[in-house]
C-alpha cells in the first residue's frame, strides 16, 4: 500500500466499499410493514393518512350520534308512547302518543343516517388499507355485512310502524287501539325477521371491532384497542369513540414527513 498521501500506483485495486446498513422501519417495496412499531412508511403514506382521516370521521359522527342518544334517553318526552289500560271487566286497550310516536322516529331516522356515515367512512378506511394489508380485507367485508343488515332494519322498522298506524286506523283517531286491531302473526314475524338481522348485524359488528383492533397493530396505538373493546359496552362505548378519535389523530401525526431543520441564517 503506498504512503498515505500518495496517489495510488498503477494496477492497485480501488479499495472496497460496502454498502450502508439498511434504516429500519423502511421498506423499499411499499408492501405496509413497520420494522419499528409506529414507524411511518414513505411508500404508504398517502394510503395511510386517507385511511387515518376516514377514521377520524368516523369517531366524529360517532361522537355525534351519541350525543343524540344520550338526550333521547334522559328525554320525558316517551313517557307517554304508550299507556295500556286493563280494567277489570273488558278488553285491555293500548293508547299510543302520537307526539312521542312522532320524535321517537324523528329521533331514529337521524340516528340510522349518522350510523350509516360511521361505517361508510369505516370500511373506506379498510377497503384503503385492504391492498397494503391484508388483515382489513375481512373487516371491510364484514363492515358491508353490518350496513345490509342495518338497511334490513330499517326495513322491518317501517314495517312495524305501517302495523301500529293500521291498529291507530281500525281503533279511529283518538281511541285506544284494542287487542282486535293487532295482528298477532304479522308481529311475531316481524320479531322473528329482527332477530335473523340481529344475529346478521351483530357478525358485521364483531368485524368492525377486529378492524380497528387492525389499526392499532398495524400503527402500534394502544388507544385503538382499548377504544375497540370499549366500544362492546353500551355506556362506556362514549369513552370508547373518543380514544379511538385521539388515537387516529395521533398515528397520522407520526405519519407526517420530517420536517427538514433550517440552516444557520447568513448575513451579508
Amino acid at each position: 500500500m503506498p504512503p498515505a498521501g500518495m496517489p495510488p500506483t498503477p494496477g492497485t485495486p480501488p479499495p472496497m466499499s460496502f454498502p450502508p446498513p439498511p434504516v429500519p422501519g423502511f421498506s423499499p417495496m411499499g408492501g405496509g410493514a413497520y420494522g419499528m412499531p409506529g414507524t411511518p412508511n414513505p411508500a404508504t403514506r398517502a394510503a395511510d393518512e386517507a385511511a387515518l382521516t376516514n377514521v377520524q370521521w368516523a369517531a366524529i359522527v360517532a361522537l355525534a350520534s351519541v350525543f343524540l342518544s344520550l338526550i333521547t334517553l334522559f328525554s320525558d318526552s316517551y313517557g307517554s308512547l304508550l299507556t295500556v289500560s286493563s280494567p277489570p271487566s273488558g278488553t285491555s286497550s293500548v293508547t299510543i302518543g302520537l307526539a312521542a310516536l312522532y320524535l321517537l322516529i324523528a329521533t331514529a331516522g337521524v340516528s340510522v343516517i349518522l350510523l350509516i356515515i360511521e361505517l361508510v367512512l369505516y370500511r373506506n378506511a379498510f377497503r384503503t388499507l385492504a391492498p397494503l394489508d391484508s388483515r382489513f380485507s375481512t373487516p371491510g367485508t364484514l363492515v358491508l355485512l353490518l350496513l345490509i343488515a342495518l338497511v334490513l332494519v330499517i326495513v322491518v322498522g317501517v314495517a312495524l310502524i305501517a302495523v301500529v298506524f293500521q291498529a291507530i286506523a281500525c281503533a279511529g283517531s283518538g281511541n285506544p287501539i284494542t287487542t282486535s286491531c293487532l295482528h298477532a302473526g304479522t308481529i311475531l314475524g316481524l320479531v322473528a325477521g329482527l332477530v335473523i338481522v340481529a344475529i346478521v348485524a351483530l357478525v358485521g359488528f364483531i368485524g368492525l371491532l377486529i378492524g380497528i383492533w387492525r389499526l392499532g397493530s398495524r400503527y402500534d396505538e394502544t388507544l385503538f384497542k382499548v377504544g375497540a373493546i370499549l366500544l362492546i359496552f353500551p355506556v362506556l362505548n362514549f369513552i370508547g369513540v373518543i380514544l379511538i378519535l385521539v388515537g387516529a389523530r395521533s398515528a397520522r401525526s407520526r405519519l407526517a414527513p420530517p420536517v427538514a431543520p433550517m440552516g444557520p441564517a447568513t448575513f451579508g
